[in-house]
C-alpha cells in the first residue's frame, strides 16, 4: 500500500526534473541503481530513439553510443517490447548473436549488467520500454530477486506511463520554442557531421571541455539524453542543415 501511494504521487508532480528524481529514487530504493524510460507517443512515428520521450540516469556516454550505433535494432530487450507485454528478466542467454554479445559486454562497462525490462503499450497507442538495472551478476540470486519485485515494478511502470503523458504533451508544445546560442548551433552542426568533441574544439578554437559544456546545455534544452538525439531533433526542427 505504501508503494502504491508513492507511485500515485507521480501523478501530482508538475516539474519534470522532480518527476525524474522521484522515479530514479524509487528504483534505487528497490535495488536498481539505473533506470531508463523511453516512450514513443505517436504510434505512426518511426521507431527511432530521436522520436521518443526519453529519461534515464544511464551514462551519457553509453546513451550516445547506443543511439549512434542504433543498438535498438538488435537489442533483445527492445525487440521484446515491440511484440510482448510481459516483463523480461535479463539473462546471458538473451544476448546470443555477435552484436548482442558485444553490446552486452560494453554495457557491463557502464554498470548495466542485470535488469528487468517492462514493455509499455498505452491506451493511446503509446509504445515504450522501462528498464530497471543494476551491476549484479545475472545469476539465480538476481533472478529470484527480480521475480519478487516484478509485481511492484509493473505497477510502477503503469504510473510512470500515466504520469508522463502531461510532460509528453508539454514537450511537443515546447519544441518550437527552443532557442540556441550561436556556439551551440555550431557544435550541433559539426556534431551532425560526426565530429568528436576534440575535433569540434579544434574547429571552434575552444577546449574539448567547453564543447562538452555546450552539448550539456543542448541536451537540457532539448530534453534529450544523448548528443545523437539532440542532433536529429535539431535537424527535424530545421535549426541546422545536413
Amino acid at each position: 500500500m505504501r508503494d502504491v501511494e508513492r507511485f500515485a504521487a507521480l501523478l501530482c508532480v508538475g516539474n519534470i526534473e522532480e518527476w525524474r528524481k522521484q522515479i530514479f529514487q524509487i528504483a534505487i530504493d528497490s535495488g536498481f541503481q539505473q533506470t531508463r524510460v523511453a516512450i514513443l507517443p505517436d504510434p505512426k512515428a518511426p521507431i527511432e530513439a530521436e522520436h521518443a520521450f526519453q529519461h534515464s540516469n544511464y551514462s551519457h556516454d553509453w546513451l550516445d553510443k547506443y543511439a549512434a550505433d542504433k543498438m535498438h535494432y538488435f537489442d533483445p530487450t527492445f525487440s521484446h517490447c515491440l511484440c510482448k507485454s510481459t516483463p523480461q528478466i535479463w539473462s546471458p542467454e538473451l544476448f546470443s548473436s555477435g552484436k548482442q554479445l558485444e553490446m552486452y559486454e560494453e554495457a557491463c562497462g557502464y554498470r548495466i549488467r542485470s535488469g528487468v525490462t517492462l514493455p509499455i503499450h498505452g491506451a493511446g497507442g503509446e509504445l515504450g520500454i522501462v528498464c530497471f538495472v543494476n551491476d549484479a551478476r545475472p545469476d539465480f540470486k538476481f533472478q529470484k530477486y527480480a521475480i519478487q519485485h516484478i509485481p511492484m515494478l509493473s505497477c510502477l511502470r503503469d504510473y510512470i506511463l500515466e504520469s508522463s503523458l502531461k510532460f509528453i504533451k508539454k514537450s511537443k508544445q515546447r519544441d518550437t520554442d527552443i532557442s540556441l546560442t550561436r556556439r551551440e548551433l555550431e557544435c550541433l552542426k559539426w556534431g551532425s557531421k560526426g565530429k568528436t568533441s576534440w575535433e569540434i574544439g579544434s574547429l571552434l578554437n575552444c577546449s574539448e571541455a567547453t564543447v562538452n559544456f555546450h552539448f550539456g546545455n543542448i541536451r537540457r534544452k532539448f530534453k534529450t539524453n544523448s548528443r545523437q538525439q539532440a542532433v536529429v531533433k535539431a535537424i527535424r526542427l530545421g535549426l541546422i542543415d545536413i
